[in-house]
């Protein structure tokens, strides 16, 4: 596993995006209506990739919330590379990035019937800030 800084603009990261958003759209049926496919609008700072050899496996990407602190944002990890660490990995690499911007705190944003991420998250010392409804914000501090 080598997880790498990508470009924002690489066609195989903005083709794990969409994949992202399908999945996401599929899993969420009839609340499909809240949820906003990737665009430029998202600002993202900075993108990682996550490779089983030369495959990409996975994405996780970073932006600046507020003053000291950061977001997490679209990570996501194809079906057949799950169940490897890859998320904690991940999360790892945004933490120790967030950590050198001087940041607190991160900070990201899910529903809370995405159990199996909730349950990554909480794992990695997200605690729940706010809910409405399903959906939820949570944050760590770092």
């Amino acid at each position: 596993m080598n997880i790498i800084p990508v470009k924002i603009t690489d066609a195989s990261i903005l083709t794990l995006f969409s994949e992202h958003d399908d999945f996401m759209i599929d899993y969420l049926g009839d609340d499909r209506k809240y949820y906003t496919r990737y665009s430029e609008k998202e600002k993202l700072e900075r993108v990682w990739g996550v490779y089983d050899g030369d495959i990409l496996a996975g994405c996780i990407a970073y932006r600046t919330k507020a003053d000291g602190v950061g977001e997490v944002k679209r990570m996501f990890v194809r079906k057949e590379h799950r169940g490897k660490g890859i998320s904690k990995e991940l999360l790892k690499t945004v933490e120790g990035y967030a950590k050198e911007k001087g940041c607190h705190t991160l900070f990201l944003d899910t529903r809370i019937t995405l159990e199996p991420a909730v349950s990554i998250y909480r794992a990695f010392g997200f605690s729940i800030v706010f809910q409405q409804g399903l959906y939820i914000q949570m944050e760590k501090k770092i």
